[in-house]
């Protein structure tokens, strides 16, 4: 088994970085991943950081490092750009085997404690009076399409893929977010897609109104006395996808995407369609008023 020897916090310094960073590693650490090392690097320079967590570990003649490879490699290499202010938190075990080891490396970062984006998504939710009632999973998918529609349609978007959930703080989204959640529900599956939600975000930022009838209907299966009307077209097609596995996965999200504008587009016109268009080889259409 580990035994706790010694806990203590300590400034965080470059040097103390270094020492650390030099320390041998244990057998079980896990190979060095440059895109985790990138993404800290990217948090330091963004002044995020927090205190590190590290971790040591003795055996009869040696002393390893357990826990700290990616941040301390990290923050050696910021070149004169180290941050001030910070701590790192260190704890010292000792062990009497490998196995000791592993089962003491296997407590730090577990899987299952691991913050997924749906805690993430909520986190930021949560700072919103008014969105508080919005159920987690309708507010996840709804700034994930919000998010999918900026950097895939409009091209604004940063790429950190945790920051797709700062779309709540944009002015705008709220109302889209609200209405959202009496339209997704257990017996509406064909409509829960991020490219399905960035269509209808951008519908509604285009014409609220009309937005609203539109993928109401659509979520109701469409208009039930005429079969060539865009929303029955559009809400057979989408239902197919979800049975037609193959056909799915030919299609791209833009396809996707793409299939729902131009339903929408047509309803806009007061034009009935036999089929879905989705070829993106032209470029995408835009999004009728």
């Amino acid at each position: 088994m580990y035994k706790l020897t010694s806990s203590k916090t300590v400034d965080l310094t470059k040097e103390v970085a270094e020492q650390f960073h030099k320390m041998e590693a244990s057998p079980t650490e896990r190979d060095l991943d440059l895109n985790w090392v990138k993404a800290l690097r990217e948090k330091a320079e963004a002044g995020h950081l927090i205190t590190f967590s590290w971790a040591t570990a003795q055996s009869e003649s040696k002393k390893f490092r357990v826990n700290g490879n990616h941040s301390s490699t990290m923050l050696c290499e910021l070149n004169g750009a180290f941050p001030k202010g910070l701590k790192a938190h260190i704890d010292e075990y000792k062990v009497e085997s490998e196995e000791d080891l592993a089962l003491l490396f296997r407590q730090f970062d577990s899987r299952r404690s691991s913050r997924s984006d749906k805690d993430i998504a909520s986190a930021h939710q949560g700072l919103y009076d008014d969105l508080r009632n919005v159920p987690k999973g309708v507010a996840k998918l709804g700034a994930e399409g919000i998010y999918w529609y900026k950097s895939n349609v409009v091209k604004i978007n940063v790429s950190r893929n945790e920051e797709k959930y700062t779309v709540f703080a944009e002015s705008g989204t709220h109302p889209f977010l609200q209405w959202l959640s009496g339209i997704i529900d257990c017996k509406t599956v064909e409509l829960k897609y991020i490219p399905i939600i960035a269509a209808a975000y951008a519908t509604f930022t285009i014409n609220e109104e009309e937005a609203k009838k539109f993928w109401l209907e659509v979520s109701r299966g469409g208009d039930l006395y005429a079969d060539n009307a865009p929303t029955t077209v559009l809400d057979n097609w989408l239902k197919k996808l979800q049975t037609e596995k193959t056909l799915k996965r030919n299609l791209s999200a833009l396809n996707i995407y793409q299939g729902c504008v131009w339903a929408w587009n047509n309803y806009r016109r007061q034009l009935n369609i036999k089929d879905i268009k989705f070829d993106t080889k032209k470029g995408l259409f835009a999004v009728n008023e």
